[in-house]
């Protein structure tokens, strides 16, 4: 066998090059780490979605809120009780169902419960916002 002579390295010549087991236990480890790295980027957009969405949900009932808040309290009541269906957020093409209930307590207070979910999207959410409306005495 001969024999080269480095400066600090001995190299047989039988040594040379790297094996086929070599090559199968990167190519394992490289896939593993491929695999972690796909499942990671995949739950990170789905829950970029999510939120998207969820944001999106929360924005409509506020809005219904806000637009209810215009009304004299007096003057609220279940005759703006309202089912919408196929309510669009500008920014996304999911449609929203959309169900406002106005309850007239007994000290003529009102509670408004707004509830928006998905309709027959890949992406379920539901949001429900409750608040009170009282008179100003």
């Amino acid at each position: 066998m001969f024999m080269q002579k480095l400066p600090y390295v001995t190299v047989l010549d039988s040594e040379e090059g790297i094996t086929l087991v070599e090559v199968l236990v990167a190519t394992v480890l490289l896939s593993v780490m491929a695999a972690a790295a796909i499942t990671n980027l995949t739950m990170a957009l789905w829950t970029a979605q999510l939120t998207e969405v969820n944001f999106a949900a929360n924005s409509l009932a506020i809005s219904k809120v806000e637009e209810l808040s215009a009304v004299d309290v007096d003057l609220l009541d279940a005759s703006y009780n309202s089912t919408e269906n196929n309510v669009q957020w500008s920014d996304l093409n999911i449609a929203f169902t959309r169900t406002t209930t106005v309850t007239v307590n007994g000290d003529s207070s009102r509670t408004v419960n707004v509830n928006v979910a998905t309709s027959g999207s890949k992406i379920p959410t539901s949001v429900q916002f409750n608040t009170t409306f009282a008179l100003w005495e």
